[in-house]
């Protein structure tokens, strides 16, 4: 088998397994999210002058998906529209209580999910994974702190 033909294969089963395992956990505490809901307030948590736009950016995904994303989050009242101060034009999306409080919930959960499936791997392994993740960024030209940061919270 070729190495990128591998590399995929192993990387989007990966990738399933934690989303099952997720998808799993949130449904047996009733939370009614997706991941993709999670990633969005765990965004907005950490930039308060994000609107619609950025979100379809740094997610990678239609802007049509992402106000559906949205919608289902201001129905829940996890967010809210804010006028940006500076362009009254523009709406900030800001994370409520009940959404700062879901996503901690949300945020604990994806720590246990991801100490289960850890089990068993070495402090070096775990070391040369997230290595290996790295270079396959910097080899793509991906390069940003979220996800260096991303990594440091699974040690």
């Amino acid at each position: 088998m070729e190495p990128n033909k591998v590399l995929g294969y192993m990387l989007g089963q990966s990738l399933r397994v934690f989303k099952n395992q997720m998808l799993s956990e949130f449904k047996e505490k009733e939370i009614e999210l997706s991941i993709e809901q999670f990633v969005i307030l765990s965004l907005l948590n950490s930039n308060c002058e994000l609107i619609q736009r950025d979100l379809a950016s740094q997610l990678q995904k239609d802007k049509s998906i992402i106000v559906r994303q949205i919608n289902c989050l201001l129905e829940n009242q996890y967010v809210v529209r804010m006028t940006n101060k500076d362009d009254k034009r523009v709406k900030n999306l800001i994370l409520t209580k009940k959404g700062f409080e879901r996503l901690n919930q949300m945020k604990e959960i994806a720590s246990e999910v991801s100490n289960k499936l850890l089990t068993g791997i070495s402090e070096n392994e775990l070391e040369v994974f997230q290595n290996v993740l790295l270079k396959i960024r910097e080899n793509a030209g991906v390069e940003d702190d979220a996800f260096h940061c991303g990594l440091n919270q699974l040690k």
